[in-house]
Parts: structure tokens; C-alpha cells; sequence
């Protein structure tokens, strides 16, 4: 359910999906953001080690805005760690959300209502490591000077590690599958498709020929139509 307010899309991160509009004044609204403005506001850096915090979220329980990543992700955990299980007309939290981070990005997710949205970013939006996201961030810095883009959108939709401590990512996997806690941060996050950064089965991914990253079958053939190269490594593909 799309909302225009001053000629900006909005997104309301309470209502179903099925609400044609939003009349509770006291929901929180996720603008959603073109290209065109996120490449035009953060992009184009002189120096991409410098790049700006990119704060463009809503928190989804209180309406605190202009949030980064990380900043949401805090405050999130710091102030809305207990919430409610069902509706409760006395409590002004709502039971589930909708994450601002896939709804701000149309991510496969942001018509899916959550209740816990740090535990819904570790597992979406947070790399397994700190090793992890700078060998990744370090990639997309070198090789994305024609696709400007895709490394905006990846410093505005992965948590740095940084900000996640080992006994809050080592507790939200082993509380939902039986890993062994020294292996938990390892194996928390999904494989992930560099190119369209969607989730993707280990079992069902496509790899060049030449070198071992994965992708979407669609997202890897797409590519290759127009570069004839590995999308991370840069390495030739026939």
C-alpha cells in the first residue's frame, strides 16, 4: 500500500497489505527511494572511504526517522526489545512491522510482517562477519564505477558487524537451529546474489565458469549479456 504525500511515495509500515489507505495518523510511513535520488545524494565521492552514512529509515515502532542502518538496528534493540506477542489497545507498539529496509529498497520481503525487527536484520541484512563485509564492501568500492549503485545500495542495506555483538548474533541462531556456538556466526547469514543482493539456495545457484561466486540463474545471464565478466572478481567469462 503505496501513500503520496508532497509528490513522495510512502509505504505504511503497520497496516496489511490489503488496506487500501492508512488513516491512523500515528503510523509510521517508510518513503520509499528512487535511484536517480540515492545515486544523486550519496554517490560520486571523491573518495569512497568517505562515504556518508546513508540515513534514510523510519523506525517502524516509534517513528524516529532518518536512521542508518546501524542507527536503526541500536535503537531498534536498545528501545523496542520487549514487545508485545498480540494487539493490545493500551500498548502503543504495534505487534508486527514491516521492515523500512525492504520496504525503503522493494526488497522479495517488505510486504512480510515481522515482531522482532533486530533478530529480522541479523538474519536479512548483516553479513556473518566483519571479515565478511569488508572483503565485500572492498569489491563493490573497487569495481562499481560504471554501477555506482549497487555500492550505495549495499552501505545503505548491510549492518556492519561492528555494531553486533558476538552473544546477540551467537543467541539468534542457536535459538533457532542447533549449531554449535563457536560455528554460529559463520553459518548465520544466508548466500546472498551479489548482483540483485536477494537471498539465494546454495543448492539452485549458478557460478561462471571461471571462478566460484554465485548468482540467481537470471541475475548471472542478465549480466553476462552485457559484460562478459565475473561481477565481483572481474575475471573473463566466454
Amino acid at each position: 500500500m503505496s501513500l503520496f504525500l508532497n509528490g513522495r511515495a510512502y509505504y505504511c509500515l503497520v497496516c496489511p497489505k490489503s488496506s487500501s489507505t492508512c488513516l491512523e495518523q500515528q503510523h509510521p510511513l517508510q518513503r520509499l527511494i528512487s535511484y536517480n535520488e540515492l545515486l544523486a545524494k550519496y554517490a560520486r565521492k571523491v573518495n569512497r572511504d568517505h562515504y556518508d552514512a546513508i540515513g534514510i529509515y523510519t523506525c517502524p515502532y516509534c517513528a524516529l526517522d532518518r536512521l542508518t542502518v546501524d542507527a536503526l538496528f541500536k535503537h531498534s534493540r536498545s528501545d523496542h526489545h520487549s514487545l508485545p506477542d498480540a494487539p493490545n489497545p493500551t500498548c502503543s507498539l504495534p505487534a508486527a512491522v514491516r521492515c523500512p529496509i525492504c520496504v525503503c529498497f522493494r526488497l522479495e520481503t517488505f510486504d512480510t510482517l515481522i515482531n522482532q525487527l533486530p533478530d529480522h536484520m541479523l538474519s536479512r541484512h548483516c553479513f556473518a562477519s566483519a571479515h565478511q563485509y569488508q572483503d565485500e564492501f572492498k569489491l563493490r568500492s573497487d569495481f562499481c564505477c560504471d554501477d555506482e549503485f549497487e555500492l550505495i545500495r549495499f552501505l545503505a542495506t548491510f549492518l556492519h558487524p561492528a555494531v553486533i555483538s558476538a552473544e546477540t548474533a551467537i543467541g539468534y541462531v542457536t535459538s533457532s537451529v542447533n549449531l554449535d556456538p563457536a560455528k554460529a556466526i559463520e553459518t548465520a547469514m544466508p548466500l546472498v546474489c551479489p548482483i540483485c543482493l536477494e537471498n539465494i539456495d546454495e543448492a539452485a545457484g549458478k557460478k561462471p565458469a571461471i571462478c566460484v561466486h554465485q548468482f540467481h540463474g537470471a541475475c548471472i545471464d542478465r549480466w553476462l549479456e552485457e559484460k562478459k565478466c565475473c561481477p565481483v572478481c572481474r575475471c573473463e567469462c566466454s
